[in-house]
């Protein structure tokens, strides 16, 4: 691991170096990349993947969505490492679960209660109504039944977007030490969700008023 520890430092260290990028844009240019193709995509569906199958759009989607945690999951180590140099010596992987431990007990367990609380929404979320729902199915073609009186949407309308905030909330706890820094990732990571909530409630609203039509004349 040493040797790998080494080379993915280096690499980014260089890689910054080259560009002048302070290392959280770094950090946060894919996310911010992806964001704004979920409001692209909402608003015009139709550019993305439009000669595929509507689940194989999905798919496409599915991707694009889960590759900016592997780019910030992955980069994180290297970024914890910027901001306490001692991290460097530890092992490349470990470095995020030391980071959580390094803090005092109640900031540790604070930062564990909101992790395990919005992986708990996330999955009651994609329980309640579908990955392909979550995924913008219905965007794509894809035949979603509209769900009304199943936790967790019979307490909030975003509660994947909500569990989601929880889990990048937690790295306040699990950063304390590092102080303005990770505030500022977790501030971002909350914009980033808050404005795709506005666009996902208020934006281009066709196909969620279809879904509603269909399940009030089921109803009738």
């Amino acid at each position: 691991d040493s040797a790998i520890r080494v080379a993915m430092d280096e690499f980014l260290d260089k890689a910054v170096g080259a560009v002048g990028c302070p290392p959280m844009l770094l950090l946060m240019i894919w996310p911010c990349v992806v964001h704004a193709m979920y409001a692209i995509v909402w608003v015009y569906p139709g550019i993305f993947f439009p000669r595929s199958a509507p689940m194989a759009r999905v798919w496409h989607f599915r991707n694009m969505a889960y590759s900016k945690q592997v780019w910030f999951y992955g980069l994180l180590p290297w970024f914890l490492g910027t901001l306490d140099p001692a991290r460097r010596a530890e092992p490349y992987l470990y470095r995020i679960p030391a980071q959580m431990f390094a803090q005092e007990p109640y900031l540790t367990a604070a930062g564990l209660a909101m992790l395990v609380f919005g992986v708990f929404m996330e999955i009651a979320s994609f329980h309640a109504i579908g990955e392909a729902a979550i995924l913008y199915g219905c965007k794509f073609g894809v035949e979603i039944e509209w769900v009304e009186g199943k936790f967790p949407y019979t307490w909030t309308k975003h509660p994947q977007h909500i569990g989601v905030a929880m889990v990048y909330g937690a790295l306040l706890a699990f950063g304390a030490n590092l102080g303005a820094p990770m505030v500022l990732v977790v501030v971002w990571w909350l914009a980033l969700y808050t404005v795709q909530s506005f666009v996902e409630e208020c934006l281009a609203q066709d196909e969620h008023d279809q879904l509603k039509a269909k399940a009030k004349s089921r109803k009738d």
